[in-house]
């Protein structure tokens, strides 16, 4: 039986067979606004809290961006954690090139093998048990390239499996898309894929998150609404 690391939404464990399945690569996507960066800071605060230190890796936002936001949603403080080293923010966002075209496809292939390494050497100096990318989308969008994108992401969660981490990847899906990423490729290369949406409830819009796929585990499959607030994420359990 596959040994499980929770995901530190509350309520959710029991709907994927007691948590992430540990080594596993795990896509949570989304449109903007969904919840992304709070199920990824569920699941990093809950492994400091467990003692499995945890790595964030952002390629959209400032490492000060991440952590207002955190504490801003939550109140969670996770400056103090990476102090005790359970705990670390990297912001790796490409330069866009300015250079000539002929120029494009050298920087690309750099950024990429650099992010790879970065990302290596990061799970190594916290002796990282968890992994965060947020967001894959920014991959896609910087290598244009269909053929190149699909390769670079392929690489990145081969890397990811052999350092042993368990993983969560965001993917933005775009507002006219009905997709689960913005590429249609990196669904199929991860282990889990759960897409969070906004619903029409009423008058307002509610949160959702429906598991569309976890190798490996008899999951849930209907639509849990969920909650964000000073408790964490949290399922919403329908009467």
């Amino acid at each position: 039986m596959a040994e499980r690391i929770t995901s530190g939404v509350i309520g959710l464990d029991e709907k994927i067979g007691g948590g992430f399945v540990k080594g596993s690569v795990n896509l949570i996507t989304g449109k903007t606004g969904t919840g992304k960066t709070a199920f990824c800071a569920a699941f990093l605060y809950a492994g400091a809290q467990n003692g499995e230190p945890g790595v964030y890796i952002t390629t959209e936002e400032s490492v000060d961006d991440i952590r207002a936001d955190v504490t801003e949603m939550f109140g969670w403080d996770l400056e103090s954690l990476e102090k005790k080293k359970a705990v670390k923010i990297i912001s790796l966002k490409p330069i866009f090139p300015t250079k000539a075209a002929e120029d494009l496809n050298r920087l690309i292939r750099a950024y990429i093998s650099n992010l790879l390494d970065d990302i290596v050497q990061a799970v190594k100096d916290t002796k990282a048990k968890r992994l965060i990318i947020d967001s894959e989308s920014m991959i896609e969008l910087f290598v244009q390239d269909e053929y190149l994108a699909k390769v670079a992401l392929m690489s990145m969660i081969e890397k990811i499996k052999e350092t042993g981490v368990t993983a969560i990847i965001t993917g933005t899906i775009p507002e006219e898309s009905e997709g689960l990423s913005g590429s249609g490729v990196v669904e199929f290369i991860v282990d889990t894929v759960i897409k969070l949406d906004f619903v029409p409830v009423a008058e307002e819009y509610k949160r959702t998150l429906t598991v569309r796929k976890m190798r490996r585990t008899d999951h849930s499959t209907l639509i849990h609404p969920f909650t964000l607030g000073k408790q964490g994420v949290q399922v919403v359990e329908i009467e």
